[in-house]
């Protein structure tokens, strides 16, 4: 398979991940929380925003990057390094975080970590990519 194919593969699935992200974000605009005598509208809330900011936030990031190799494939290998060891660490530190108000004040929420980590993956990303491109020519 080439790289373009590759690459094109991954946008689509990252846009995928971002519409689910969307969903699961706005989950009481889609009616997702039905109350009931065993989940609280709230903790139900709570639980599809903890997995939908990530992927909202972190697809977001990556389908960009993705829309970018689309046209200049021949760096994807350069970038693919870097994606390597800080996808899986960004991950981490998306499940990882904790809950705001667990008795620590001064952390910031989680969706304002998920946005920064994701902001800081795609201005190293866009900084690799130009740098392998510089390098080619």
């Amino acid at each position: 398979m080439n790289t373009r194919k590759k690459i094109v593969g991954l946008l689509i699935l990252s846009v995928i991940g971002f519409g689910i992200g969307y969903v699961l974000t706005n989950s009481i605009q889609f009616n997702m929380c039905t109350v009931n005598k065993t989940i609280t509208e709230a903790s139900c809330i709570n639980f599809y925003e903890r997995v939908g900011d990530p992927l909202l936030y972190g697809m977001t990031g990556l389908a960009f990057i993705f829309l970018i190799l689309t046209f200049i494939p021949n760096v994807f290998s350069a970038w693919k390094k870097f994606a390597i060891w800080f996808i899986p660490l960004a991950i981490l530190l998306f499940i990882f975080y904790p809950d705001p108000g667990s008795g620590d004040y001064f952390s910031p929420y989680p969706e304002q970590v998920f946005r920064w980590v994701s902001i800081l993956y795609v201005v190293i990303s866009i900084f690799i990519i130009f740098k392998s491109l510089k390098k080619e020519e």
